[in-house]
């Protein structure tokens, strides 16, 4: 059954996170680490990723990521927040 406001379940939501986990990985296979955000879109640019790819890298923190590891945990995080705010958060 289909949402009628079109929000995913929790288990679409990390499934979507993970495709795109895998994606992101994939597109930053060759940086050299500790890495800032300009280097990690510059890199998946170069690998043709995605625009999915290139936005959640947009908007990482400007700071040093010393692994993928760090670029995956802040990526979900903000998946996740995003995913959890309602497009209409007014209290009523």
């Amino acid at each position: 059954m289909t949402s009628v406001s079109g929000s995913h379940s929790p288990a679409q939501s990390r499934a979507h996170a993970n495709a795109l986990a895998d994606r992101v990985r994939l597109a930053l296979r060759l940086v050299t680490w500790p890495a800032h955000p300009r280097t990690l879109i510059d890199c998946a640019q170069q690998s043709n990723a995605g625009s999915e790819v290139i936005e959640a890298l947009r908007g990482l923190p400007d700071e040093a990521f010393g692994s993928f590891s760090e670029v995956s945990a802040s990526i979900a995080a903000s998946q996740m927040s995003t995913n959890a705010s309602p497009p209409d958060a007014t209290p009523h």
